[in-house]
């Protein structure tokens, strides 16, 4: 019993790095055997884990939020500049602009915004009536540098046409029923044409970020946007998605320039990554 109390009282005044010494204290080890090699393994994955959780929630997600927007300053990243959310002609009318931004938006998936707005430039010159009659081979060939072409101009030909019939979708649950949208495209295209942030749309930038220093260790988009969602005022929801996505294109790279970021000090990957060099 004084063992156990001891073991608590250490776990709950240790720091990070105390922690990984506690974790090598006798008390955790067992003989050897096949049995207890296993649950030795499965017991180091779960104090990691809550070592990660530790830590983030020592340093705070919104103090983290705030190191990435002073390193986002310029707002200079290709989603600043011609993220699909901003491809669409301001001169035409209100019907036309928010099937722009939806068809953009629709492009996105899988592309880099680079490409995805090449693209979706080409579009602004045909109506809603030119493509929703467009041979889909025609439409392929506008859009052809985005991945997953033909996918895509079927869906944006499939869009067309239902908006001459029904008018284009005015909230979140009629437009995330459109084939080729998902909850990320449905939450960004509810926010530009709107003007209404219904929820922190969430991004493969997004979700490598908040896994590696981490900020929440979850794969799932779904996930991931409640627990932001939870962490910040509803205010703040708006600018979330571009913030980390800039951030995300211009330092947190999948090859990440990591001398470049001011998050490094507390950043678990670039500690992992340091020590396997």
């Amino acid at each position: 019993m004084r063992q156990t109390q001891k073991i608590m009282l250490a776990f709950s005044e240790a720091t990070t790095s105390e922690l990984n010494e506690i974790l090598e204290h006798r008390f955790f080890k067992e003989k050897k055997s096949p049995k207890s090699k296993s649950k030795m393994s499965l017991s180091k994955q779960q104090s990691t884990a809550t070592m990660s959780t530790i830590k983030q929630d020592n340093f705070g997600t919104k103090n983290i939020y705030e190191i990435i927007k002073q390193m986002r300053l310029e707002r200079n990243a290709p989603v600043d500049i011609v993220g699909p959310q901003k491809c669409f002609d301001k001169d035409k009318d209100i019907e036309t602009q928010r099937f722009q931004i939806l068809t953009s938006l629709m492009l996105s998936p899988q592309t880099k915004d680079e490409i995805t707005s090449k693209c979706a430039n080409r579009l602004l010159d045909y109506t809603i009536n030119d493509i929703a009659n467009m041979d889909e081979s025609e439409l392929v060939k506008l859009i052809y540098e985005v991945n997953f072409n033909v996918t895509k101009a079927k869906r944006i030909k499939e869009l067309a046409q239902l908006v001459i019939y029904k008018g284009m979708p005015k909230t979140f649950e009629e437009t995330i029923k459109i084939k080729g949208v998902g909850e990320k495209i449905a939450l960004l295209y509810i926010q530009v044409a709107f003007q209404r942030v219904e929820g922190i749309p969430i991004d493969v930038n997004m979700i490598r970020i908040c896994n590696r220093i981490p900020i929440f260790k979850e794969k799932s988009p779904t996930k991931l946007r409640k627990f932001l969602e939870s962490e910040f005022e509803h205010e703040e929801w708006g600018d979330i998605n571009e913030t980390l996505v800039g951030f995300g294109q211009q330092i947190c790279l999948p090859k990440p320039k990591c001398e470049q970021c001011k998050l490094k000090d507390i950043c678990e990957y670039y500690k992992l990554k340091n020590t396997s060099d």
